[in-house]
């Protein structure tokens, strides 16, 4: 039977010793071109940077020798300058002052005193050009007599302050053969005396060598100063010094610093370390070859087995026996083998996730709309194995809609809104983590999320954290994205199960953006303010409202804002907005389609369906408010023209409009709109009192009165001012008509209206 297997159709798959040798084969050579250019480079590149380093090392001592060097010679000039400008005894000499033996000592004591500063040996003199006497540290001399007077002349005639001169020859007296090489500083200083003091500084050469010498480790190495013309300070003869690698030049003296060699036996011991290096790589190099043969062999027979037993398997030979017509490589089956259980893996774990992730949502869900009840250990034996919060000392739902949704859904794609709904997920997220707080979020509509709180101790007070969390999330929202939420905040309760009470408040409340507005967060305490819901008298006063409308009645509009007024102050949701509109829609259509067949068709092809949009997307009852205003008032006119295209009755409506539009005239009289409308007076009254159902006088004082009131609500004028603006000459007049109609002088029903609203 195994025979018969091992030969089925002659394809199942047969290991040779020719891959093992294939495998040996094609990995050496690579190998080896691999290891010997990898040690060509690093020896090429250990031997260059061997080499800058070495150069660099050996520049960076040399420039560091110059440095210490130079803070040396500033210092003994910054020295020297301060004792010329401030020292007394030093300025003494310089002075008209005939002086004694003994002040020469102090000036010579003060220059010793000075001198000792310097780090290096040297010798200091003061010359007076008035006397044409120098002051050494050990004696007095006479220009003439003083050995050092050639420098001292050239320097006098120069009209800049010298620097350090290079090497010279110096001695004090002319009889002294024993002359040493020196660098000069000569200073030189006015006096307010107009006395002229002139320092010099002489440093000996040796001095500065011992000291450049003490850097270096070895005897072998030697250290130059060289000046200008390339010679060496120290060196008697003439001749030039060859220049070398190690050189620098200083700003500040000029001088060039050379070194001849400067730790080499450190470069010789690195050059020889390399060789010894390269004998050690090659070793390695066949080390490995051994170690590689060893591996490959040893690492081959599991390999060997491995596909013995994924060629054994049923999944692959029937994969083979179906597709695969040549030999394949061992390492492709592997490969094969590999990737299905990778994918499996992925697959498997896509799945786990996935479903946890489901299991997770499926749980809150049914918690917080009351579909599942469960205690304190079961929700921590779930929790632990869903990866929700365990502990906890209380619990608070909320519920965010997003606003406008309808205008959110039309201006982004679908996959734009994803985008935003996650980064509101992760926003809210991120202001918890802030406080420490975990939570879990879940859409439970398109357009609502319901987010639930695990707060403990520390969170105290729950409500004001809550809240104030809550606030800077919206805050957020509005100044980083381009729409806005609504949030309600239900009650913080002890245990998981009553979570969906906490909820129903959470959602009862983010209702009432209807009457608090968009872009709000609304807590109980918010919620308490307004009264429960009973709008049975408000909705009975539409049918009124309507008649005054649509027969043209200014009243029309302040029975409206009452009622707006009146909603205002009750609990209303979305549901009772739309329940509204459709009332009064139902109203209006019933009104205009029994007025005439023209407005009948005005209704149904232009305002009809935008009530009913606005009943259905309209989320506030001040968009409410504004909107149907708005149609109403669109809606006048064409209720005027059909008024008017009655005779009697639009001769009435023209007087009544005229009225309306002329009533600040104090010279308005039926008289006068007789004569305007070609009418005798008697047919004009009866007229007008017939359509309108109003005595032309009692009108006219109702237009005038009504505006008159609306003034002394909105505006400072005087009382006499207001008269005169309604068409009253005599303010009497107008005070008495006013008391007659409202009850009250003009005067103290402003003051009544005022203590009204401000309370």
């Amino acid at each position: 039977m195994g025979l018969n297997f091992n030969r089925m159709d002659g394809r199942r798959i047969t290991l040779k010793l020719n891959w093992y040798y294939r495998m040996m084969l094609s990995y050496t050579p690579i190998f080896f071109v691999v290891i010997s250019t990898v040690i060509i480079v690093f020896f090429t590149t250990l031997n260059h940077q061997s080499e800058n380093r070495y150069i660099e090392t050996n520049r960076s001592i040399v420039a560091q020798m110059m440095k210490n060097t130079e803070v040396n010679l500033k210092l003994i000039e910054r020295n020297s300058v301060s004792a010329l400008l401030t020292d007394p005894h030093i300025n003494d000499y310089f002075s008209e002052r005939s002086k004694v033996i003994y002040d020469y000592f102090v000036i010579q004591k003060k220059l010793i005193d000075l001198k000792s500063s310097f780090p290096f040996v040297s010798s200091i003199y003061l010359y007076d050009e008035s006397t044409k006497k120098i002051l050494s540290d050990s004696n007095t001399y006479t220009f003439d007599s003083f050995a050092d007077r050639q420098f001292l002349e050239k320097s006098i005639m120069q009209t800049e302050q010298t620097r350090w001169t290079e090497s010279r020859d110096y001695t004090l007296s002319t009889i002294d053969r024993n002359g040493q090489k020196v660098v000069s500083l000569m200073k030189k200083y006015i006096y307010p005396t107009q006395q002229t003091g002139i320092i010099v500084i002489n440093i000996y050469v040796n001095s500065m060598m011992e000291y450049l010498n003490q850097f270096s480790e070895h005897k072998q190495t030697k250290v130059h100063i060289l000046d200008s013309s390339g010679h060496q300070f120290q060196n008697t003869s003439a001749d030039r010094v060859s220049m070398s690698n190690f050189q620098t030049v200083s700003d500040y003296t000029g001088w060039a610093y050379s070194v001849e060699s400067v730790n080499a036996a450190g470069y010789s011991a690195l050059s020889l370390l390399s060789n010894i290096w390269i004998v050690f790589v090659l070793i390695i190099i066949v080390l490995a070859l051994v170690w590689f043969t060893i591996i490959t062999h040893i690492h081959y027979k599991p390999i060997h087995n491995l596909v013995e037993k994924i060629n054994s398997s049923f999944g692959i030979r029937k994969a083979m026996s179906n597709s695969i017509k040549s030999r394949m490589h061992e390492f492709n089956i592997i490969e094969s083998a590999i990737d299905n259980l990778l994918q499996k893996t992925l697959d498997y774990n896509s799945l786990q996730e996935a479903e946890a992730t489901h299991r997770k949502r499926i749980l809150i869900q049914e918690l917080i709309a009351g579909q599942r009840m469960i205690n304190r250990s079961e929700w921590q034996k779930e929790a632990a194995a869903l990866g929700l919060p365990v502990d906890f000392d209380r619990l608070c739902a909320v519920s965010i809609e997003i606003d406008s949704y309808h205008t959110f859904s039309g201006n982004y794609k679908p996959s734009d809104q994803l985008l935003l709904k996650y980064i509101l997920e992760s926003a809210i997220r991120e202001f918890a983590s802030e406080r420490d707080i975990a939570l879990y979020y879940v859409w439970t509509e398109q357009h609502q999320a319901a987010v639930v709180l695990f707060l403990k101790e520390v969170h105290l007070p729950y409500d004001k954290t809550i809240t104030e969390m809550c606030n800077d999330y919206r805050n957020w929202i509005h100044d980083n994205l381009e729409l806005t939420a609504s949030m309600g905040i239900g009650t913080n309760i002890e245990g998981i199960s009553d979570i969906s009470s906490s909820y129903r408040h959470a959602v009862s409340n983010v209702l009432l953006k209807a009457v608090f507005g968009t872009n709000c967060v609304i807590d109980q305490r918010m919620a308490q303010e307004k009264s429960d819901m009973n709008t049975y008298a408000i909705l009975g006063a539409i049918p009124e409202m309507v008649h005054l409308w649509q027969k043209g009645e200014g009243q029309w509009r302040d029975k409206f804002i009452h009622m707006v007024s009146s909603l205002q102050k009750k609990k209303l949701g979305k549901s009772d907005l739309s329940t509204f509109a459709t009332s009064l829609m139902q109203h209006l259509e019933r009104e205009l389609t029994s007025s005439s067949e023209e407005m009948a068709e005005i209704w149904r092809t232009s305002f009809q369906n935008r009530i009913e949009t606005i009943a259905n997307q309209t989320e506030t009852l001040s968009e409410l408010h504004q909107a149907i205003e708005g149609i109403l008032d669109e809606l006048t006119p064409h209720l005027d023209l059909q008024r008017e295209s009655n005779s009697s009755k639009s001769i009435a409506m023209r007087m009544k409009s005229y009225i309306d539009s002329h009533f600040a005239d104090p010279n308005l009289s039926l008289m006068g709109i007789s004569d305007k409308f070609n009418m005798p007076t008697t047919n004009a009254s009866i007229l007008f009192k017939k359509e309108t159902n109003e005595k032309f006088i009692n009108y006219v004082t109702k237009v005038r009165l009504d505006h008159a009131r609306k003034m002394l609500m909105d505006s400072d004028n005087a009382i006499q001012s207001i008269a005169e603006m309604v068409g009253y000459t005599h303010v009497l007049s107008f005070h008495r008509a006013f008391k007659k109609t409202y009850g009250f002088p003009p005067g103290e029903y402003r003051e009544i209206y005022r203590a009204q609203r401000n309370v």
